[in-house]
Parts: structure tokens; C-alpha cells; sequence
């Protein structure tokens, strides 16, 4: 009660306020997110079991294998992950969350984040926390974070490590190369870009173990698939993911994007993350949207 009475005054001195629209924040949850803010993002209604993408009823297909059910853009893919879980679509507000998420001055969002994704995790019916051994962050290469001083990656790991009662380790795996940022890269030059990005440097922790990888945003699902071969690769018995937004318009050449967007019917899912070349380099045999 005298916290609460605390907090109110130095509200009243020192306003907070949204660090996405600037409204002030009085009576909600988060000192960093806004009611109107919060709604905006809002979680995906129907996403594929395998990858977190957006999808219809009429889009999703069992995989005879494993009688899961997925996206058509799963169907014939290795996901080295069990399954991804996707919070919102990577558009609009959550677009310019992601954005805000990566400036260190604005980890107090990122926090805030963290625990809307604990919270909506917990009322996923086919989730169960107790079902891992860690929270294991996506890793930073040193250099970057020593020139951007924090990894929203991280602060998502520790918040939901709080929200769903599970240890988080930001040392399970390690970046073992300076990859180039993922931006406007083509699928085939993203899955390139990060082949054997990551390594666990101690697998006798990881081995006969269960992770859950955390991101702040997966669109080709390079980064993700990367991260959980390198767990798998020493031992790891189970890993997922999850990611705060899905990104569903991977990246085209110009031409592509400035087609679609003077089309006045938006690309559908498919159109947006299929490749547009064939792949010639065997290495990069592992498919990947």
C-alpha cells in the first residue's frame, strides 16, 4: 500500500509514458506499454503447429509422418525445432515494438513484452512449461553486444523465465561467428548467412535436455533452425521456440516488394515466403521458408 501510494506521486511528478504512441501511462500493468498499445497487439488467431505462421483452417495440412498438423509451407521442411510459438504478426505496432526492442534505452518495453508473452503462453492449451529444463535466449556476437550494450533476446528470456517459473541461461549457446544483419536478404541468402552461426561450448548441459529458444521475431526461421541444430547437434532431447512477432513477408528483391505493395491485393502468405529462385548450393540443402 505505501508502495502503491509511492508510485502514485511520483507519477504525478514524473509522468510515464507509452514508448510506442507517448500517451501517459497511469493505472497500467506496464510502465513502458499503454492500454491502447496493448491491445493493438493482439495475438494471432490461428497459427501452424510447426512454424507459428499465421494460417486459414482451409490452409493447414497432417503430416503423414507425424500426423501433426502444419502449413502448407511446412509440408516437405526439416525444422530442427518441435514447434514455434508466435505471439502476433510482425506488422503495424508490434513492427515498431520490435524496432524500439533492440535500442537499450528502451529494455523497460522489452520487459513489458516479456511478461504479455509469459502471460499469453500460459493460457495456450498444448503448452506446458514443465515440459523444459531452460529458457535459452538467442545469442549476440560480442561485438554487437558490446556496441549495443544489451540483447532484447536476453531481457524476453529473463522475463519469461520469471513468468513461467523456469531458470533462463544466456550461455547455453554462443554465437560462434560476426554474421551479417538478416534485413532485406533474400530466404536463400538468410539460411546462408547464419549456416553454423551457433554452438553450445559445454554440451554436457545441454545433453538429454529440453529447451525452448527465445526470439524477438522470426521470419525465414534461419535464426531459430540454426540455434536448435546447434542444441541438437550436442545432444539437447527436445528444443522449441518462441517469438514475440512472425514475421510473414520475407525478404524480395526491390522489385518484388515495390510490386506488392502498388498491388491493391496484398501478397498472400504463400507469395510472401516462397523463394524466388531455386537453390544451386548443396550446403544449403536444409529447406527452410
Amino acid at each position: 500500500m505505501i508502495l502503491h501510494g509511492w508510485r502514485q506521486i511520483l507519477d504525478l511528478l514524473f509522468p510515464r509514458a507509452c514508448l510506442l504512441c507517448r500517451r501517459l501511462v497511469v493505472d497500467e500493468r506496464s510502465p513502458a506499454l499503454c492500454f491502447h498499445c496493448e491491445q493493438d497487439l493482439s495475438p494471432i488467431v490461428k497459427s501452424c503447429l510447426r512454424c507459428g505462421a499465421p494460417v486459414r483452417t482451409n490452409e493447414l495440412l497432417i503430416n503423414s509422418p507425424t500426423k501433426r498438423i502444419e502449413c502448407v509451407l511446412c509440408k516437405g521442411q526439416r525444422w530442427e525445432f518441435g514447434r514455434a510459438w508466435s505471439y502476433t504478426v510482425y506488422q503495424a505496432t508490434a513492427a515498431r515494438a520490435v524496432r524500439l526492442m533492440k535500442e537499450a534505452h528502451c529494455e523497460s518495453l522489452t520487459r513489458s513484452v516479456g511478461d504479455l508473452l509469459a502471460n499469453w503462453l500460459k493460457t495456450q492449451e498444448a503448452f506446458r512449461s514443465v515440459s523444459y529444463d531452460c529458457i535459452v535466449p538467442i545469442p549476440q556476437h560480442w561485438l554487437r553486444r558490446l556496441s549495443q550494450r544489451y540483447n532484447q533476446a536476453a531481457t524476453l528470456g529473463e522475463r519469461l523465465a520469471l513468468g513461467l517459473d523456469l531458470p533462463c541461461s544466456d550461455t547455453i549457446l554462443r554465437r560462434v561467428g560476426w554474421t551479417q544483419k538478416q534485413g532485406m536478404k533474400t530466404i536463400s541468402e538468410r539460411r546462408e548467412n547464419l549456416l553454423g552461426a551457433f554452438e553450445a561450448p559445454k554440451p554436457e548441459s545441454v545433453r538429454y535436455r529440453s529447451f525452448l529458444l527465445v526470439d524477438d521475431v522470426m521470419t525465414s526461421g534461419a535464426t531459430l533452425q540454426e540455434a536448435a541444430l546447434a542444441l541438437r547437434k550436442a545432444g539437447a532431447r527436445h528444443v522449441d521456440a518462441v517469438v514475440f512477432a512472425r514475421g510473414v513477408n520475407a525478404s524480395k528483391p526491390a522489385g518484388t516488394q515495390e510490386r506488392a505493395r502498388k498491388s491493391e491485393d496484398p501478397l498472400t502468405f504463400e507469395q510472401n515466403t516462397c523463394e524466388p529462385h531455386p537453390l544451386s548450393n548443396g550446403v544449403l540443402g536444409r529447406r527452410i521458408h
